[in-house]
């Protein structure tokens, strides 16, 4: 029951967090999907470092599923969109993990910056790959590609920053090795 609940307090956030990005930044978007500067990229790669990738995919679906009503798509884009979205930094880990064959260390520096960028390339493919597939008119502009990519680099910058100095100012839980869960 206590899983639930944070699954859904991390949803709640993520969505807030999606409406505050779109607010802060409206003047950098290039569609509602796509901002020049994307602080909830960050929350999507902490959920499935912290909470795991089950429950880190289900906190960012429902989170996306409660944002859907803000979005002129139809009801199966707006799904898959969500799935994207968690299956991404799933995606990225795994990439991260067989490339340095071992997992994220969240106190290495170098580790969470290898990541982000892995993420922010993944998360931009899978979900230009994806509309390129179901829905062609999520294309705006050229640059939406790059955008993507760079807003999403600088909201996980952001976030990966606060994040280790969270971590250097009060440590990880159960002593500096903690592995995020793989479930």
């Amino acid at each position: 029951m206590l899983e639930f609940i944070l699954i859904l307090v991390c949803a709640c956030v993520y969505a807030a967090v999606h409406m505050g990005n779109a607010w802060l930044f409206q003047w950098l978007e290039v569609s509602s999907h796509i901002s020049w500067v994307y602080l909830p990229a960050f929350l999507r790669l902490f959920y499935i470092l912290v909470l795991g990738r089950l429950n880190g995919f289900l906190a960012i679906f429902v989170g996306g599923l409660i944002l859907n009503s803000s979005f002129d798509e139809p009801t199966f884009t707006a799904i898959f969109n969500n799935v994207c979205s968690g299956l991404s930094p799933i995606l990225a880990c795994f990439c991260f993990e067989r490339w340095h064959r071992r997992r994220v260390q969240l106190s290495a520096w170098s580790d969470l910056l290898q990541l982000t960028v892995i993420y922010c390339l993944v998360n931009a493919l899978v979900h230009h790959l994806s509309w390129a597939a179901l829905d062609p008119s999520q294309f705006h502009e050229r640059l939406q590609l790059a955008a993507m990519v760079v807003g999403d680099f600088l909201g996980c910058l952001v976030g990966v920053g606060l994040m280790k100095a969270a971590i250097d100012r009060f440590g990880l839980p159960q002593g500096g090795s903690h592995s995020p869960p793989l479930n």
